[in-house]
């Protein structure tokens, strides 16, 4: 099948149905919160067993880290040669993924279980330094090589660009492609 991925030993994992699985998990999410993200619930709504969803995850919440983080493994900063171009190219697409309907389920719970049971969601913030960190070294090298000095370190510039767009969703203003160039060309001075 060309739906099927190796897991090594046992039956090959089907994509399809670990998508509906996830979808299950964050639709039930979007419903119930935290508090009613069970597996049976998972289960019964994707329609498999028990069994089938434990040889994937070990809890409701495992899946829908997952499925939450699924959606941001390609938020990643190119390095095209164009910093610029691709500061902005990495913002739009960082905006954009507000509007994608699993992290707008997903966010306001994460949100208030990041502040209610930090240990809950934890791997979604240890995905979220690692990508940072990469995306760090890729604007430090970038900077390096195109002979850019600007008064800001990478770090910094990569926390501004996400923050004013995190600010944006959370105050139901998402920022333009106008403000992203703006600041873009403010960070890089």
């Amino acid at each position: 099948m060309t739906d099927e991925r190796a897991t090594g030993a046992g039956r090959p994992r089907q994509s399809a149905l670990d998508a509906r699985i996830k979808e299950s998990a964050v639709a039930l999410l979007g419903e119930k919160g935290f508090a009613g993200l069970s597996v049976n619930r998972i289960c019964q709504r994707a329609g498999v067993p028990r069994p089938t969803f434990y040889r994937r995850w070990p809890s409701g919440v495992a899946a829908l880290i997952e499925a939450f983080n699924d959606r941001f493994e390609d938020a990643l900063l190119g390095d095209t040669g164009n910093v610029k171009a691709d500061l902005i190219a990495f913002s739009v697409s960082v905006r954009n993924r507000y509007a994608d309907p699993v992290v707008s389920i997903c966010l306001p719970a994460i949100y208030e279980a990041r502040r209610v049971t930090p240990e809950l969601v934890r791997p979604i913030g240890e995905a979220q330094r690692d990508r940072r960190k990469i995306n760090i070294g890729t604007l430090a090298s970038a900077l390096n090589e195109q002979g850019l000095h600007p008064v800001l370190g990478p770090y910094d510039i990569i926390f501004t660009l996400t923050a004013a767009i995190d600010q944006g969703y959370l105050i139901d203003r998402p920022v333009t492609d106008d403000f992203i160039a703006r600041l873009v060309d403010a960070l890089l001075r």
